[in-house]
């Protein structure tokens, strides 16, 4: 099992931010089981580049993703952010 942990203080802010949207809430309570429990973090993530290139995403629901870091050597899943996509990466890729 995985030890899963905040980078800092921006999950709690941005879970307060979506108390009311249940379906965020939901999936960010799942996606932490799974990242605890699952052989590889990396396998259920999608690899990331650019700034990000070191960090993977899961998708929460099909506009908001959690961003994370796996660290193998310390058995770690760092959460760094969750939020939707033009929050996390600055852009829309809809268009």
């Amino acid at each position: 099992m995985h030890r899963v942990e905040a980078r800092d203080n921006t999950i709690d802010k941005k879970l307060k931010k979506f108390k009311s949207d249940k379906a965020v809430i939901e999936g960010y309570f799942r996606v932490l089981e799974e990242l605890k429990i699952t052989q590889d973090p990396r396998i259920i993530g999608e690899r990331k580049h650019g700034i990000y290139r070191n960090c993977h995403t899961i998708h929460i629901t099909k506009s908001h993703s959690l961003l994370y870091i796996y660290y193998p050597e310390q058995n770690l899943v760092q959460l760094i952010d969750l939020d939707d996509h033009k929050n996390l990466y600055g852009r829309d890729n809809r268009n």
